[in-house]
């Protein structure tokens, strides 16, 4: 659908591929297509398309090559660093998480906890910042795995990641800190080593490549088990056919969003703030994480008398996309778990849309946008 035609805000839960991506895949598709794994000249080519690709990945978030592992996204990358390190485990090891985590932790958190280790689930404030201190009380020298996501898909709120992994560390130094910073690196330069990290989860789409292609980072020094067995692939760790037009199509995405981040995100943090202002000159709204950090790309509004569900189907018949928090728990149409853990109140909970700005932004946007939404709200009301 033509971008004139459909305003889309939407980038939270994927984004559109950016053409260098489009390009990049495509040409590895064609060129390049054999398996990475075999022992002939077209192997040989897509084997050094996919190792190039991982050089140049790594060093973006100031990682190793050998430290990064091609998934099929952040959810498989989350579910193999938290569920795979309990197999055979003593009952005694506990994990830690927060109560605002991303889907693909939580029920990685409960998997375990079905197992019988001991989950503790850290609460946040009502801005959707992780209870440090909580969180200290909850690691002890049973502590395996600590999983604190860089910053919430449905708020944007950016957590103390620094702070709160060298907390950890002080208690334990052998508990495996993890992040999920799949929202995060659609907007913020990270770097994994010096911010404490010692296993992140990223996903292409959330930055322009392809779908079905993420990343697992694992600091050099850990080992988990497999998630997946059959061949040698991926450094021995991930058995299967590598989709090496997939990381091809990553690292380009990659390599365009990093040389243009700034100049991005300025423009997304403007368009952002232009449409928040012209909301709230119009209606009683309030903007979660207002008061907090918070990724540029994300606004969280609370309509106060005005169903999230109503307005975002009014929305999309009005040519906007946008959605009620994550993807991955549409059409569950239940309260978000994120704004409850934030205590927001049951008369205003199901009163909330998620606007996601992405790399594609143009200049009045943010303008464009508000006025879709005051329009529309006026329909309804």
């Amino acid at each position: 659908m033509n971008k004139n035609d459909y305003m889309y805000l939407d980038h939270a839960a994927t984004t559109p591929m950016r053409e260098v991506a489009f390009e990049a895949y495509k040409k590895t598709e064609m060129d390049a297509y054999a398996n990475s794994s075999g022992g002939h000249a077209l192997s040989r080519k897509a084997k050094n398309i996919l190792e190039e690709s991982r050089e140049f990945i790594s060093s973006c978030f100031g990682a190793v090559p050998n430290e990064i592992t091609f998934t099929s996204g952040g959810t498989e990358a989350d579910n193999w660093i938290i569920k795979t390190p309990f197999v055979d485990q003593e009952k005694k090891s506990e994990l830690t998480t927060t109560q605002i985590e991303h889907e693909a932790v939580l029920a990685s958190a409960e998997n375990v906890d079905k197992k019988g280790y001991k989950v503790n689930f850290v609460s946040c404030d009502e801005d959707g910042v992780t209870n440090i201190e909580e969180l200290k009380q909850s690691i002890n020298t049973n502590t395996l795995i600590a999983s604190v996501m860089y910053a919430n898909n449905e708020t944007g709120v950016i957590q103390p990641i620094k702070e709160i992994s060298q907390s950890v560390k002080d208690i334990n130094p052998k508990t495996l800190f993890h992040s999920d910073v799949v929202q995060a690196v659609a907007s913020n330069k990270i770097d994994f080593h010096s911010l404490g990290i010692d296993s992140a989860a990223i996903s292409g789409h959330k930055i322009g490549g392809p779908k079905g292609i993420g990343i697992m980072f694992l600091k050099t020094g850990y080992k988990i088990p497999s998630l997946l067995h059959g061949g040698k692939q991926e450094l021995e760790r991930r058995a299967g056919t590598v989709n090496v037009s997939g990381v091809a199509g990553l690292a380009a995405a990659l390599k365009e969003q990093q040389q243009n981040l700034e100049e991005e995100t300025k423009l997304i943090e403007k368009e952002r703030i232009i449409f928040e202002s012209k909301i709230k000159e119009e209606f009683d709204v309030k903007i979660i994480g207002e008061n907090v950090r918070r990724l540029c790309h994300i606004s969280n509004i609370q309509f106060r008398d005005i169903n999230s569900e109503t307005l975002m189907v009014a929305l999309d018949l009005n040519g906007m996309g946008v959605s009620r928090g994550s993807a991955c728990a549409s059409g569950a149409q239940k309260p978000s778990h994120v704004l409850k853990a934030m205590n927001v109140e049951d008369r205003v909970i199901n009163n909330h849309l998620r606007f996601s700005f992405g790399w594609n932004i143009e200049i009045g946007d943010g303008s464009k946008s508000a006025e879709i939404v005051k329009n529309t709200i006026k329909e309804i009301i």
